[in-house]
């Protein structure tokens, strides 16, 4: 189940640097159900999850990885996209980005890679023949549901011929948040490079270095994570490999999406215009020295001191008798609260989560049970730590709205 690399999955480099150690943790989306409680071994399993820079390239990354098949295969996979508040309307924003600029022609073929339940693609079947592509049965399921014809499977060059032979070239192939869970990113672009006519676009959206320094953000480190990229990442990957795939990056951007997303694309080398938001970015990038292990080790540093805060303000919480729930059964949470060492039955007492697919189950390890905020409303506590950090806002205005006189802690 565990997967040792020993190369840098860009420059395939050996030589690697700690950035942080976050200790032996479960799946973030591996919880229990009720019948499951019998089982002595349900939901006890834990890895080792840490977080080390390649000293070659930069590229900050898990190197030793839980295999993809266990996270998304072995057991249902519990982040459906249609169960996140607003996240409909910002891929419907970003759907009609791409037809704007890159489907010209009706019924063109665009592949999603890590489609979920295809809210996404929902959004672009109006113009385009849309194709999703997901390893986790359950979530594609539900895509199926939906109209959207999705194929179970990883997304790989042995599949990308499937699809070529199937249905044709695709004119966009996009992935949202789900590049940064891929090992072999050479299989990756090996498969954008069969699919991808010359004048196709390639499309990444990813959990973006550069936002998890400036925000001090450690939530993003779990186990489904394997990569955290900068923008650079791309363009040298992208150069040192440009003889086999002839493709650059042409335009990105960062975008608010989990406390700050990298959006880049990608085509043919000369057949885009470079943006200048794109120069902007790289340059920014560079001057701030954003590879640099110094940035990496100031990066520990930062979130260690916000770990210590969360933990100190919960414990002090407790220890005036105060009862604490978390509010998001969310994998950000989860990393958060293991870091600063509060996921413990005796500080977070219960979670609310609004997902039906995460109601009446228990986190692994500490067995804290998760629960439906009408639920939660027959013993409310008087403290919520908001354990689903990128919906903040929505959480507060919502528990106001329904009358919750308590407080808040924002980790």
């Amino acid at each position: 189940m565990k997967i040792q690399n020993d190369n840098c999955r860009m420059c395939k480099g050996s030589s690697f640097s700690v950035v942080i150690d976050m200790g032996e943790q479960p799946l973030v989306n591996s919880l229990v159900s009720v019948n499951d409680l019998a089982n002595d071994t349900a939901g006890t399993e834990v890895w080792p999850l840490v977080v080390e820079r390649c000293n070659d390239c930069g590229l900050v990354q898990i190197v030793d990885i839980v295999d993809a098949n266990k996270i998304y295969r072995d057991e249902d996979y519990l982040y459906f996209s249609g169960d996140m508040p607003n996240l409909s309307e910002y891929f419907k924003d970003y759907a009609e980005y791409l037809k704007e600029n890159f489907i010209t022609k009706e019924g063109e073929l665009v592949v999603e890679i890590g489609s979920n339940d295809g809210i996404m693609l929902e959004h672009l079947k109006d113009k385009a023949t849309v194709l999703g592509v997901d390893p986790a049965s359950n979530v594609v399921s539900r895509a199926l549901r939906r109209g959207i014809p999705t194929i179970s499977d990883f997304f790989s060059a042995r599949l990308a011929k499937s699809i070529e032979r199937d249905w044709g070239k695709a004119k966009v192939i996009y992935g949202n948040n789900c590049i940064a869970h891929l090992n072999n990113l050479y299989d990756l672009m090996d498969g954008v490079n069969i699919l991808m006519p010359h004048n196709g676009t390639f499309a990444v959206e990813c959990n973006y270095w550069g936002g998890m320094v400036k925000n001090k953000n450690y939530s993003l480190i779990y186990h489904d994570h394997f990569s955290y990229f900068s923008l650079l990442d791309w363009v040298d990957f992208l150069e040192r490999n440009q003889e086999v795939w002839g493709m650059e990056v042409f335009d990105a951007w960062v975008t608010p999406a989990q406390g700050g997303s990298l959006r880049l694309f990608i085509g043919r080398i000369g057949e885009h215009e470079i943006s200048d938001r794109f120069v902007d970015l790289v340059n920014e990038e560079k001057d701030t020295k954003l590879n640099s292990q110094e940035t990496c080790d100031q990066f520990r540093e930062d979130a260690l001191d916000r770990a210590h805060a969360l933990a100190w303000k919960v414990k002090s919480a407790v220890e005036k008798g105060k009862k604490v729930a978390g509010y998001g059964a969310a994998a950000k949470g989860f990393s958060i609260l293991s870091l600063a060492g509060l996921m413990d039955k005796k500080y977070i007492q219960y979670f609310v989560d609004d997902s039906p697919a995460k109601q009446d189950k228990f986190t692994p390890v500490s067995f804290i049970p998760v629960m439906s905020r009408e639920l939660a409303a027959r013993s409310l506590p008087d403290v919520f730590v908001i354990t689903a950090p990128n919906y903040a806002d929505v959480i507060i205005e919502k528990e106001k709205a329904a009358g919750f006189k308590g407080e808040f802690i924002l980790p």
